[in-house]
């Protein structure tokens, strides 16, 4: 819990969030091109590091809500996006022995963000003017040992900086997959996971 003099949070090492078998790591489609890019990865080897979460039964619109990220449509259905786990349940990134992140410059902005979230509230009267809440994950809070009323106090300022940066990406790649699922929706994308990928690589020459 948050004490009455703000967030107290440091990074154990200790590796619960990078091996809990009920996590997804999800990855939006900037956190994609940016480890694509990072380990200069060709379309074939970024398939070998994503998984495409599908579930037997239609998800209800609560737990929907809890997902940081909306499925996606695929040739297999309704699908969540995220890094690969291995048998164990642990991240394809994880590196075990080592005890750390493969990738750790190139993660996705849900471990950067972890073990907070982020909500934006606008002022009703001035839309353009928004204020940015921060609290602790449920999961953060169920098994992260590095909040502790031991622990230091954060900068929220920069926290918050973190939390604007990953609310605009999560928009950004919201808008992607409506415009996906509504493409796919009237028959002018075939949902193979190649297609997917093909078009997040366009898109980055577009945005270049």
């Amino acid at each position: 819990m948050r004490s009455t003099k703000g967030f107290r949070f440091k990074c154990t090492k200790c590796g619960n969030c990078c091996t809990d078998k009920n996590t997804i790591v999800n990855v939006t489609y900037s956190d994609i091109l940016r480890i694509k890019n990072g380990l200069n990865l060709m379309l074939n080897e970024i398939l070998e590091i994503l998984g495409f979460y599908t579930y037997d039964k239609e998800l209800a619109a609560e737990d929907r809500k809890k997902m940081v990220i909306p499925p996606i449509r695929t040739e297999k259905g309704l699908a969540f996006v995220g890094l690969l786990k291995k048998d164990s349940g642990a991240c394809y990134f994880y590196d075990e022995k080592n005890v750390k992140c493969k990738i750790y410059n190139l993660r996705p902005n849900f471990c950067r963000t972890f073990p907070f979230t982020f909500q934006i509230f606008f002022n009703k009267v001035n839309r353009s003017k928004a204020k940015i809440k921060m609290s602790y994950t449920q999961k953060g809070e169920q098994y992260c040992p590095g909040i502790s009323a031991d622990m230091p106090l954060i900068n929220e300022e920069q926290w918050i900086q973190l939390g604007k940066k990953t609310i605009e990406d999560l928009n950004d790649n919201n808008i992607f997959i409506n415009n996906w699922n509504d493409a796919v929706r009237i028959g002018k994308i075939i949902p193979t996971v190649k297609n997917l990928l093909s078009t997040i690589f366009n898109l980055e020459k577009k945005l270049k």
